[in-house]
C-alpha cells in the first residue's frame, strides 16, 4: 500500500479535480457519501458504453471494455462497503483514461507504473471533494471523515495528511 501515496504531477492533480467536479455537478452531488455506484449504474449519456457495473465476488475493483465494446467495472460485493466505494472510485479513473475523450485530454494510458497512486489519487479527490465536505472537515478525526464520506480509515488519513495539495 505505500505506492498507492505517492505523488501525482500536477497537471494529473489538475485533470482529477476536473472530472471530479464534472461527476459531482452532473450528479448534482452536494454532500458526503458521494454516490460512486450509482455514478456506474447511470452514467452521463456519452459515457454510457464507457460505464456500468458488475458485482462479483474477487478482487477488489477493475475496468475492462468486454468483446462487445461496453466497459464495466467489476467491483467485489464481499469487500466492506468503504473499501468496495473506493475501489470503485478509483476503477473509475481507469475508465476515464480509456475514453477517446479521457485520451484526448491527456489522462494517462493504463495500465502504468504509477497507476495504484493515480488511482488512489482519483478515488480520494472524488468520494473526499472539498466540495461535498462539511466545513471545518480538515479537523475532524481520521475516523470520523471516513465514516462521514464511506472511505477505508487509511484513505481518510491519507488525505487528511495531503489535504494542502
Amino acid at each position: 500500500m505505500q505506492a498507492r501515496y505517492r505523488s501525482v504531477p500536477a497537471s494529473f492533480e489538475f485533470l482529477c479535480d476536473s472530472l471530479a467536479i464534472a461527476l459531482l455537478a452532473h450528479y448534482q452531488v452536494t454532500q458526503t457519501p458521494v454516490p460512486v455506484r450509482e455514478m456506474l449504474l447511470d452514467p452521463p449519456p456519452e459515457l454510457r458504453d464507457d460505464l456500468s457495473l458488475t458485482e462479483v465476488g474477487f478482487g477488489q475493483a477493475t475496468w475492462l471494455r468486454l468483446i462487445g465494446g461496453q466497459g464495466s467495472v467489476f467491483a467485489n460485493s464481499d469487500l466492506a462497503e468503504p473499501d468496495r466505494r473506493y475501489h470503485m472510485a478509483g476503477a473509475l479513473l481507469t475508465a476515464f483514461c480509456a475514453t477517446k475523450g479521457g485520451r484526448e485530454a491527456g489522462l494517462p494510458t493504463m495500465p502504468n507504473e504509477d497507476m495504484a497512486a493515480q488511482m488512489d489519487f482519483f478515488a480520494r479527490r472524488l468520494l473526499l471533494a472539498p466540495e461535498v465536505l462539511p466545513p471545518g472537515w480538515q479537523h475532524l478525526a481520521c475516523e470520523a471523515l471516513a465514516d462521514l464520506a464511506g472511505v477505508p480509515k487509511a484513505v481518510a488519513a491519507a488525505h487528511l495528511i495531503n489535504r494542502k495539495r
